[in-house]
């Protein structure tokens, strides 16, 4: 997750291009395109990942082909659009389709296009065992939820419908009508650990998605994503998935970007633009990842032990800093009411966490404030600043409130050891460490009002002596 603050991406520090008598002109034109690169990046990503999420690109992540092929024996390569791709395992260090994944839910994931007409959704019983259900549109808000919290654990039919259809919904089934046509779902199970994965996965398996008429086939986009950001390519998938969302809540604001081609529906819109400007985008979009990167970092640097993310997160309005940077650094992220996400790279004296050394941290007796559950993750720091699990001796990248094995103290604390060797005293819970700066995110899932209002942080990381 990404500091509380906004991204502030400084146009001249970012954009600013030198060489020839172009030098003023083009850093005043470098500070202009800005915001139309700001506005781009989110839907650009998302359009990015749901192709590789749905197998229309390749990629690293939940779209593994064997995978597949065992789900649907009948696959022949096409892509998995309109129907759920189960993740049967945790995560692992294998998963690298979003940054900072958990290791406490079995993902179900499934790339909706809506214009096929409704999608139906059937969802299990949770008052039991926590479940998510969430909904994401090009924009990377969340716009809907099935589940524990948004349905009160009531599962069964849903049908998932597109703008501006007219359905009759048979009864007992009950509809959601969403704005745009292109939509990720993304199901979240809680598994307490290795021991509750057969019952999580039959909860798992009763998440089905479906198109209603299955005789509509789904439109996979012309546009492909390159593994290096490239303006032409950048402007064309951009435009292409806001020309596919024309009812997209920030589709209209492009209106006022379009000078700098940004056009809903013209995948060759940079072709037509003047030399200047293409100049401009071709060192903007080369530059972006890395600055965002940089600027979270260096956010980052400032702060001493944890941090929240943006109250905004997962419903950006018109923010497209912190848009662009969750859709670099957090994709997929909940809104609050559904969890918090707790993240530090220091400890509690402000030093970046390093895995060669010894760390504590003690959950309190009387817990942590949240109605689901919570957890705790390390992960290594990729030289991108996205973080994902690192091998350990122990396979174990995340502990949670119900995990097996957690002992709890005389006082009813439970002591957390966060270090490469295994702790001197057997009753306090190893959680092996990288050999590389590492960040932890503490995760409360369904949190009360205490971390909600703020008055509740998580234990602090302490360096050992």
């Amino acid at each position: 997750m990404i500091s509380r603050r906004s991204i502030l991406l400084c146009g001249g520090a970012l954009f600013a291009l030198v060489g020839g008598a172009g030098v003023y002109r083009m850093s005043s034109l470098a500070a202009d395109i800005r915001a139309p690169l700001l506005y781009a990046f989110g839907p650009h990503e998302f359009a990015t990942r749901i192709q590789i999420l749905s197998g229309q690109v390749q990629g690293t992540g939940f779209f593994d082909p064997e995978l597949v092929k065992k789900q649907y024996p009948d696959w022949n390569g096409e892509p998995l659009i309109n129907r759920q791709l189960y993740v049967r395992e945790l995560s692992g260090t294998s998963s690298r389709a979003i940054t900072t994944p958990n290791n406490d839910t079995l993902y179900t994931s499934a790339v909706l296009d809506l214009t096929v007409g409704p999608i139906e959704v059937i969802a299990p019983e949770s008052r039991d065992r926590y479940v998510s259900i969430a909904f994401m549109d090009p924009f990377n808000d969340l716009k809907a939820y099935i589940g524990t919290r948004a349905t009160e654990g009531r599962g069964g039919r849903f049908w998932i419908i597109g703008p501006g259809q007219s359905v009759d919904v048979p009864e007992g089934v009950e509809a959601i009508q969403l704005e745009s046509n292109d939509i990720w779902m993304l199901s979240r199970v809680f598994v307490a650990g290795a021991e509750d994965l057969d019952e999580a996965r039959a909860v798992q398996s009763q998440i089905l998605v479906r198109p209603v008429d299955a005789d509509i086939a789904a439109k996979p986009f012309l546009t492909k994503p390159t593994d290096q950001l490239e303006a032409k390519s950048f402007l064309a998938l951009t435009n292409e998935i806001l020309g596919r969302n024309p009812g997209a809540a920030h589709t209209a604001r492009a209106a006022a970007l379009s000078d700098f081609g940004i056009v809903p529906g013209d995948l060759d819109a940079f072709d037509g633009l003047p030399a200047l400007k293409k100049r401009a985008w071709r060192s903007a979009v080369q530059q972006v990842e890395s600055k965002i990167s940089e600027q979270v970092d260096a956010q980052e640097k400032t702060e001493t032990g944890w941090g929240t993310p943006p109250p905004i997160l997962g419903n950006y309005g018109a923010n497209d800093e912190v848009r662009a940077g969750v859709s670099l650094t957090g994709f997929g992220a909940l809104t609050a009411e559904e969890a918090i996400y707790f993240r530090t790279s220091t400890d509690a004296a402000g030093a970046p966490l390093d895995g060669t050394k010894p760390y504590e941290m003690v959950i309190p007796a009387e817990g942590v404030p949240a109605d689901a559950f919570w957890s705790l993750s390390m992960y290594a720091v990729s030289p991108d600043q996205r973080f994902y699990f690192y091998e350990n001796e122990l396979n174990r990248y995340a502990i949670n409130s119900k995990s097996e094995g957690l002992t709890i103290q005389p006082d009813g604390s439970i002591v957390l050891a966060l270090q490469p060797d295994r702790p001197n005293d057997e009753s306090h819970v190893w959680m092996p460490t990288p050999d590389v700066r590492f960040r932890c995110v503490f995760r409360a899932y369904l949190p009360r009002q205490a971390i909600l209002d703020e008055h509740w942080v998580p234990p602090p990381i302490v360096l050992k002596k």
